[in-house]
């Protein structure tokens, strides 16, 4: 997931989303209330979570970590374990994380076979 970019990867979801809701529902009404009830809990998550933790946390935890001052090495201000726990937690929340994906994709081919 690129850092700054979440709006393109909230929009790749709420493509996959509507794109399912209308092959799920005839009228086109339904189809669009079904996708808003799926995706308007997981936006309000994520723009809350924004306010407080953005995406670009690390940068700012380098930031914080440096003064701004230059390093060598980014493993020098921050361990490997911190990079992947501060971006998957980030995953997570945004719903880009494998088992969100995964959960997504067998629940959509649940709905599809039946």
């Amino acid at each position: 997931m690129p850092r700054g970019s979440n709006g393109a990867g909230q929009s790749i979801l709420d493509a996959r989303a509507l794109t399912v809701a209308l092959a799920a529902h005839a009228d086109p009404a339904a189809a669009l209330a079904s996708y808003e009830q799926q995706r308007l809990e997981a936006t309000t998550r994520i723009v809350l979570t924004n306010r407080s933790n953005p995406p670009d946390a690390i940068l700012r935890e380098v930031f914080q970590r440096t003064h701004d001052r230059p390093f060598a090495a980014i493993d020098d201000v921050i361990s490997r374990d911190e990079l992947v726990a501060l971006s998957e937690g980030y995953k997570r929340i945004a719903g880009y994380s494998k088992e969100a994906l995964s959960k997504d994709a067998s629940s959509k081919e649940t709905l599809r076979a039946s």
